[in-house]
């Protein structure tokens, strides 16, 4: 506890520091976030603060920190916009399920397997998100998506034998599960973590998304890209509910209508990104591999099919009733 309040002083008077301003200047809020300023949720962020600064009409402004530049991982994020050490963050929510099972839902695997698919998921989940979300003193703002996941390798890992013994990184306890069940080497890992540990040899295997791995060059390591569309994890972007709360009603829907727009924004580009990333993934060299054989599909849904279970037993009734709401859902968008 110590440590935490030691962090979260010294990390608010350095931004108090770099943000004292003159009167009448724009406030300027701090936004982390673990990725870089090239990846879709950084060119979301980018996108928020652009509508953001216009709708307020210049009297708010976003200060970018990616790449962890503030020494906050994902799984810090939370408590430092709950205790006000930074405004609002841009957070990658599955290393959160430690703190709430429900941070954990979008990386339930093969529950959503393409954007339209995590959007329905993300909308009937909202409800749950904010309301653990007020418990932590915060205000979600917005959601943004990822592609789905697949595996970077240094060979095509399309069945058993390929990804056994594989060392391999994994970004939550559930992927961490599954492919330890599966016979592979998992060892969840941050995003900052990767690159030293591909660089050296400690992981000769990826789980992410093929725009999140070439923002960050993971093409300099391995050859192949497996689309296994495993899941479809998600971000959230939230803020501190004390400054929410002392907002004009001017400001708070500026900070409203901003963060519809760019939601809006980064789900409808999802798609997009996903076939210009195959073509520039094909441009660095590298092997796309889009055809996964059907029965390794469902040996990896039979290894996760324990980690569906676990999640449902911590969430309770509210975790069958969520995913009932999904399919139901599903079922009329389709």
């Amino acid at each position: 506890m110590i440590k935490k309040i030691s962090m979260t002083l010294g990390l608010t008077a350095l931004l108090t520091a770099a943000h004292t301003l003159p009167a009448n200047a724009a406030t300027v809020w701090d936004m982390p976030n673990e990725y870089p300023a090239t990846s879709v949720q950084g060119e979301g962020d980018k996108y928020f603060a652009g509508l953001l600064k216009e709708k307020s009409k210049g009297e708010i402004e976003i200060a970018h920190h990616f790449g962890g530049a503030l020494g906050l991982k994902s799984k810090d994020q939370l408590d430092a916009v709950g205790d006000g050490a930074v405004v609002l963050a841009n957070t990658f929510i599955p290393p959160l399920g430690g703190v709430d099972p429900i941070f954990l839902l979008s990386s339930l695997p093969f529950l959503s397997s393409n954007t339209e698919e995590a959007h329905t998921l993300y909308v009937v989940a909202k409800p749950y998100y904010e309301k653990v979300l007020a418990k932590y003193n915060q205000k979600l703002l917005y959601s943004s998506p990822w592609p789905s996941s697949g595996l970077w390798g240094k060979r095509a890992l399309t069945d058993n034998g390929a990804i056994n013994n594989l060392k391999m990184r994994t970004y939550d306890a559930n992927g961490t599960k599954v492919f330890k069940s599966a016979g592979s080497a998992p060892i969840q890992l941050s995003w900052a973590d990767i690159v030293p540990q591909l660089s050296t040899g400690g992981i000769d295997g990826v789980l992410t998304s093929i725009e999140a791995g070439l923002s960050a060059s993971f093409n300099d390591y391995v050859s192949h890209f497996t689309a296994l569309n495993y899941d479809s994890t998600i971000n959230l972007v939230t803020m501190n509910l004390d400054v929410w709360n002392g907002l004009s009603p001017e400001m708070q829907q500026a900070v409203s209508e901003a963060a519809q727009e760019a939601e809006k924004h980064v789900w409808s580009n999802t798609s997009n990104v996903v076939q210009e990333n195959y073509a520039l993934a094909r441009q660095r060299g590298m092997t796309v591999v889009e055809d996964v054989p059907a029965n390794f599909r469902s040996e990896l849904k039979q290894a996760a099919s324990a980690v569906v279970a676990e999640w449902m037993e911590k969430m309770g009734p509210q975790g069958e009733e969520l995913l009932e709401q999904y399919r139901a859902a599903l079922a009329k968008s389709h």
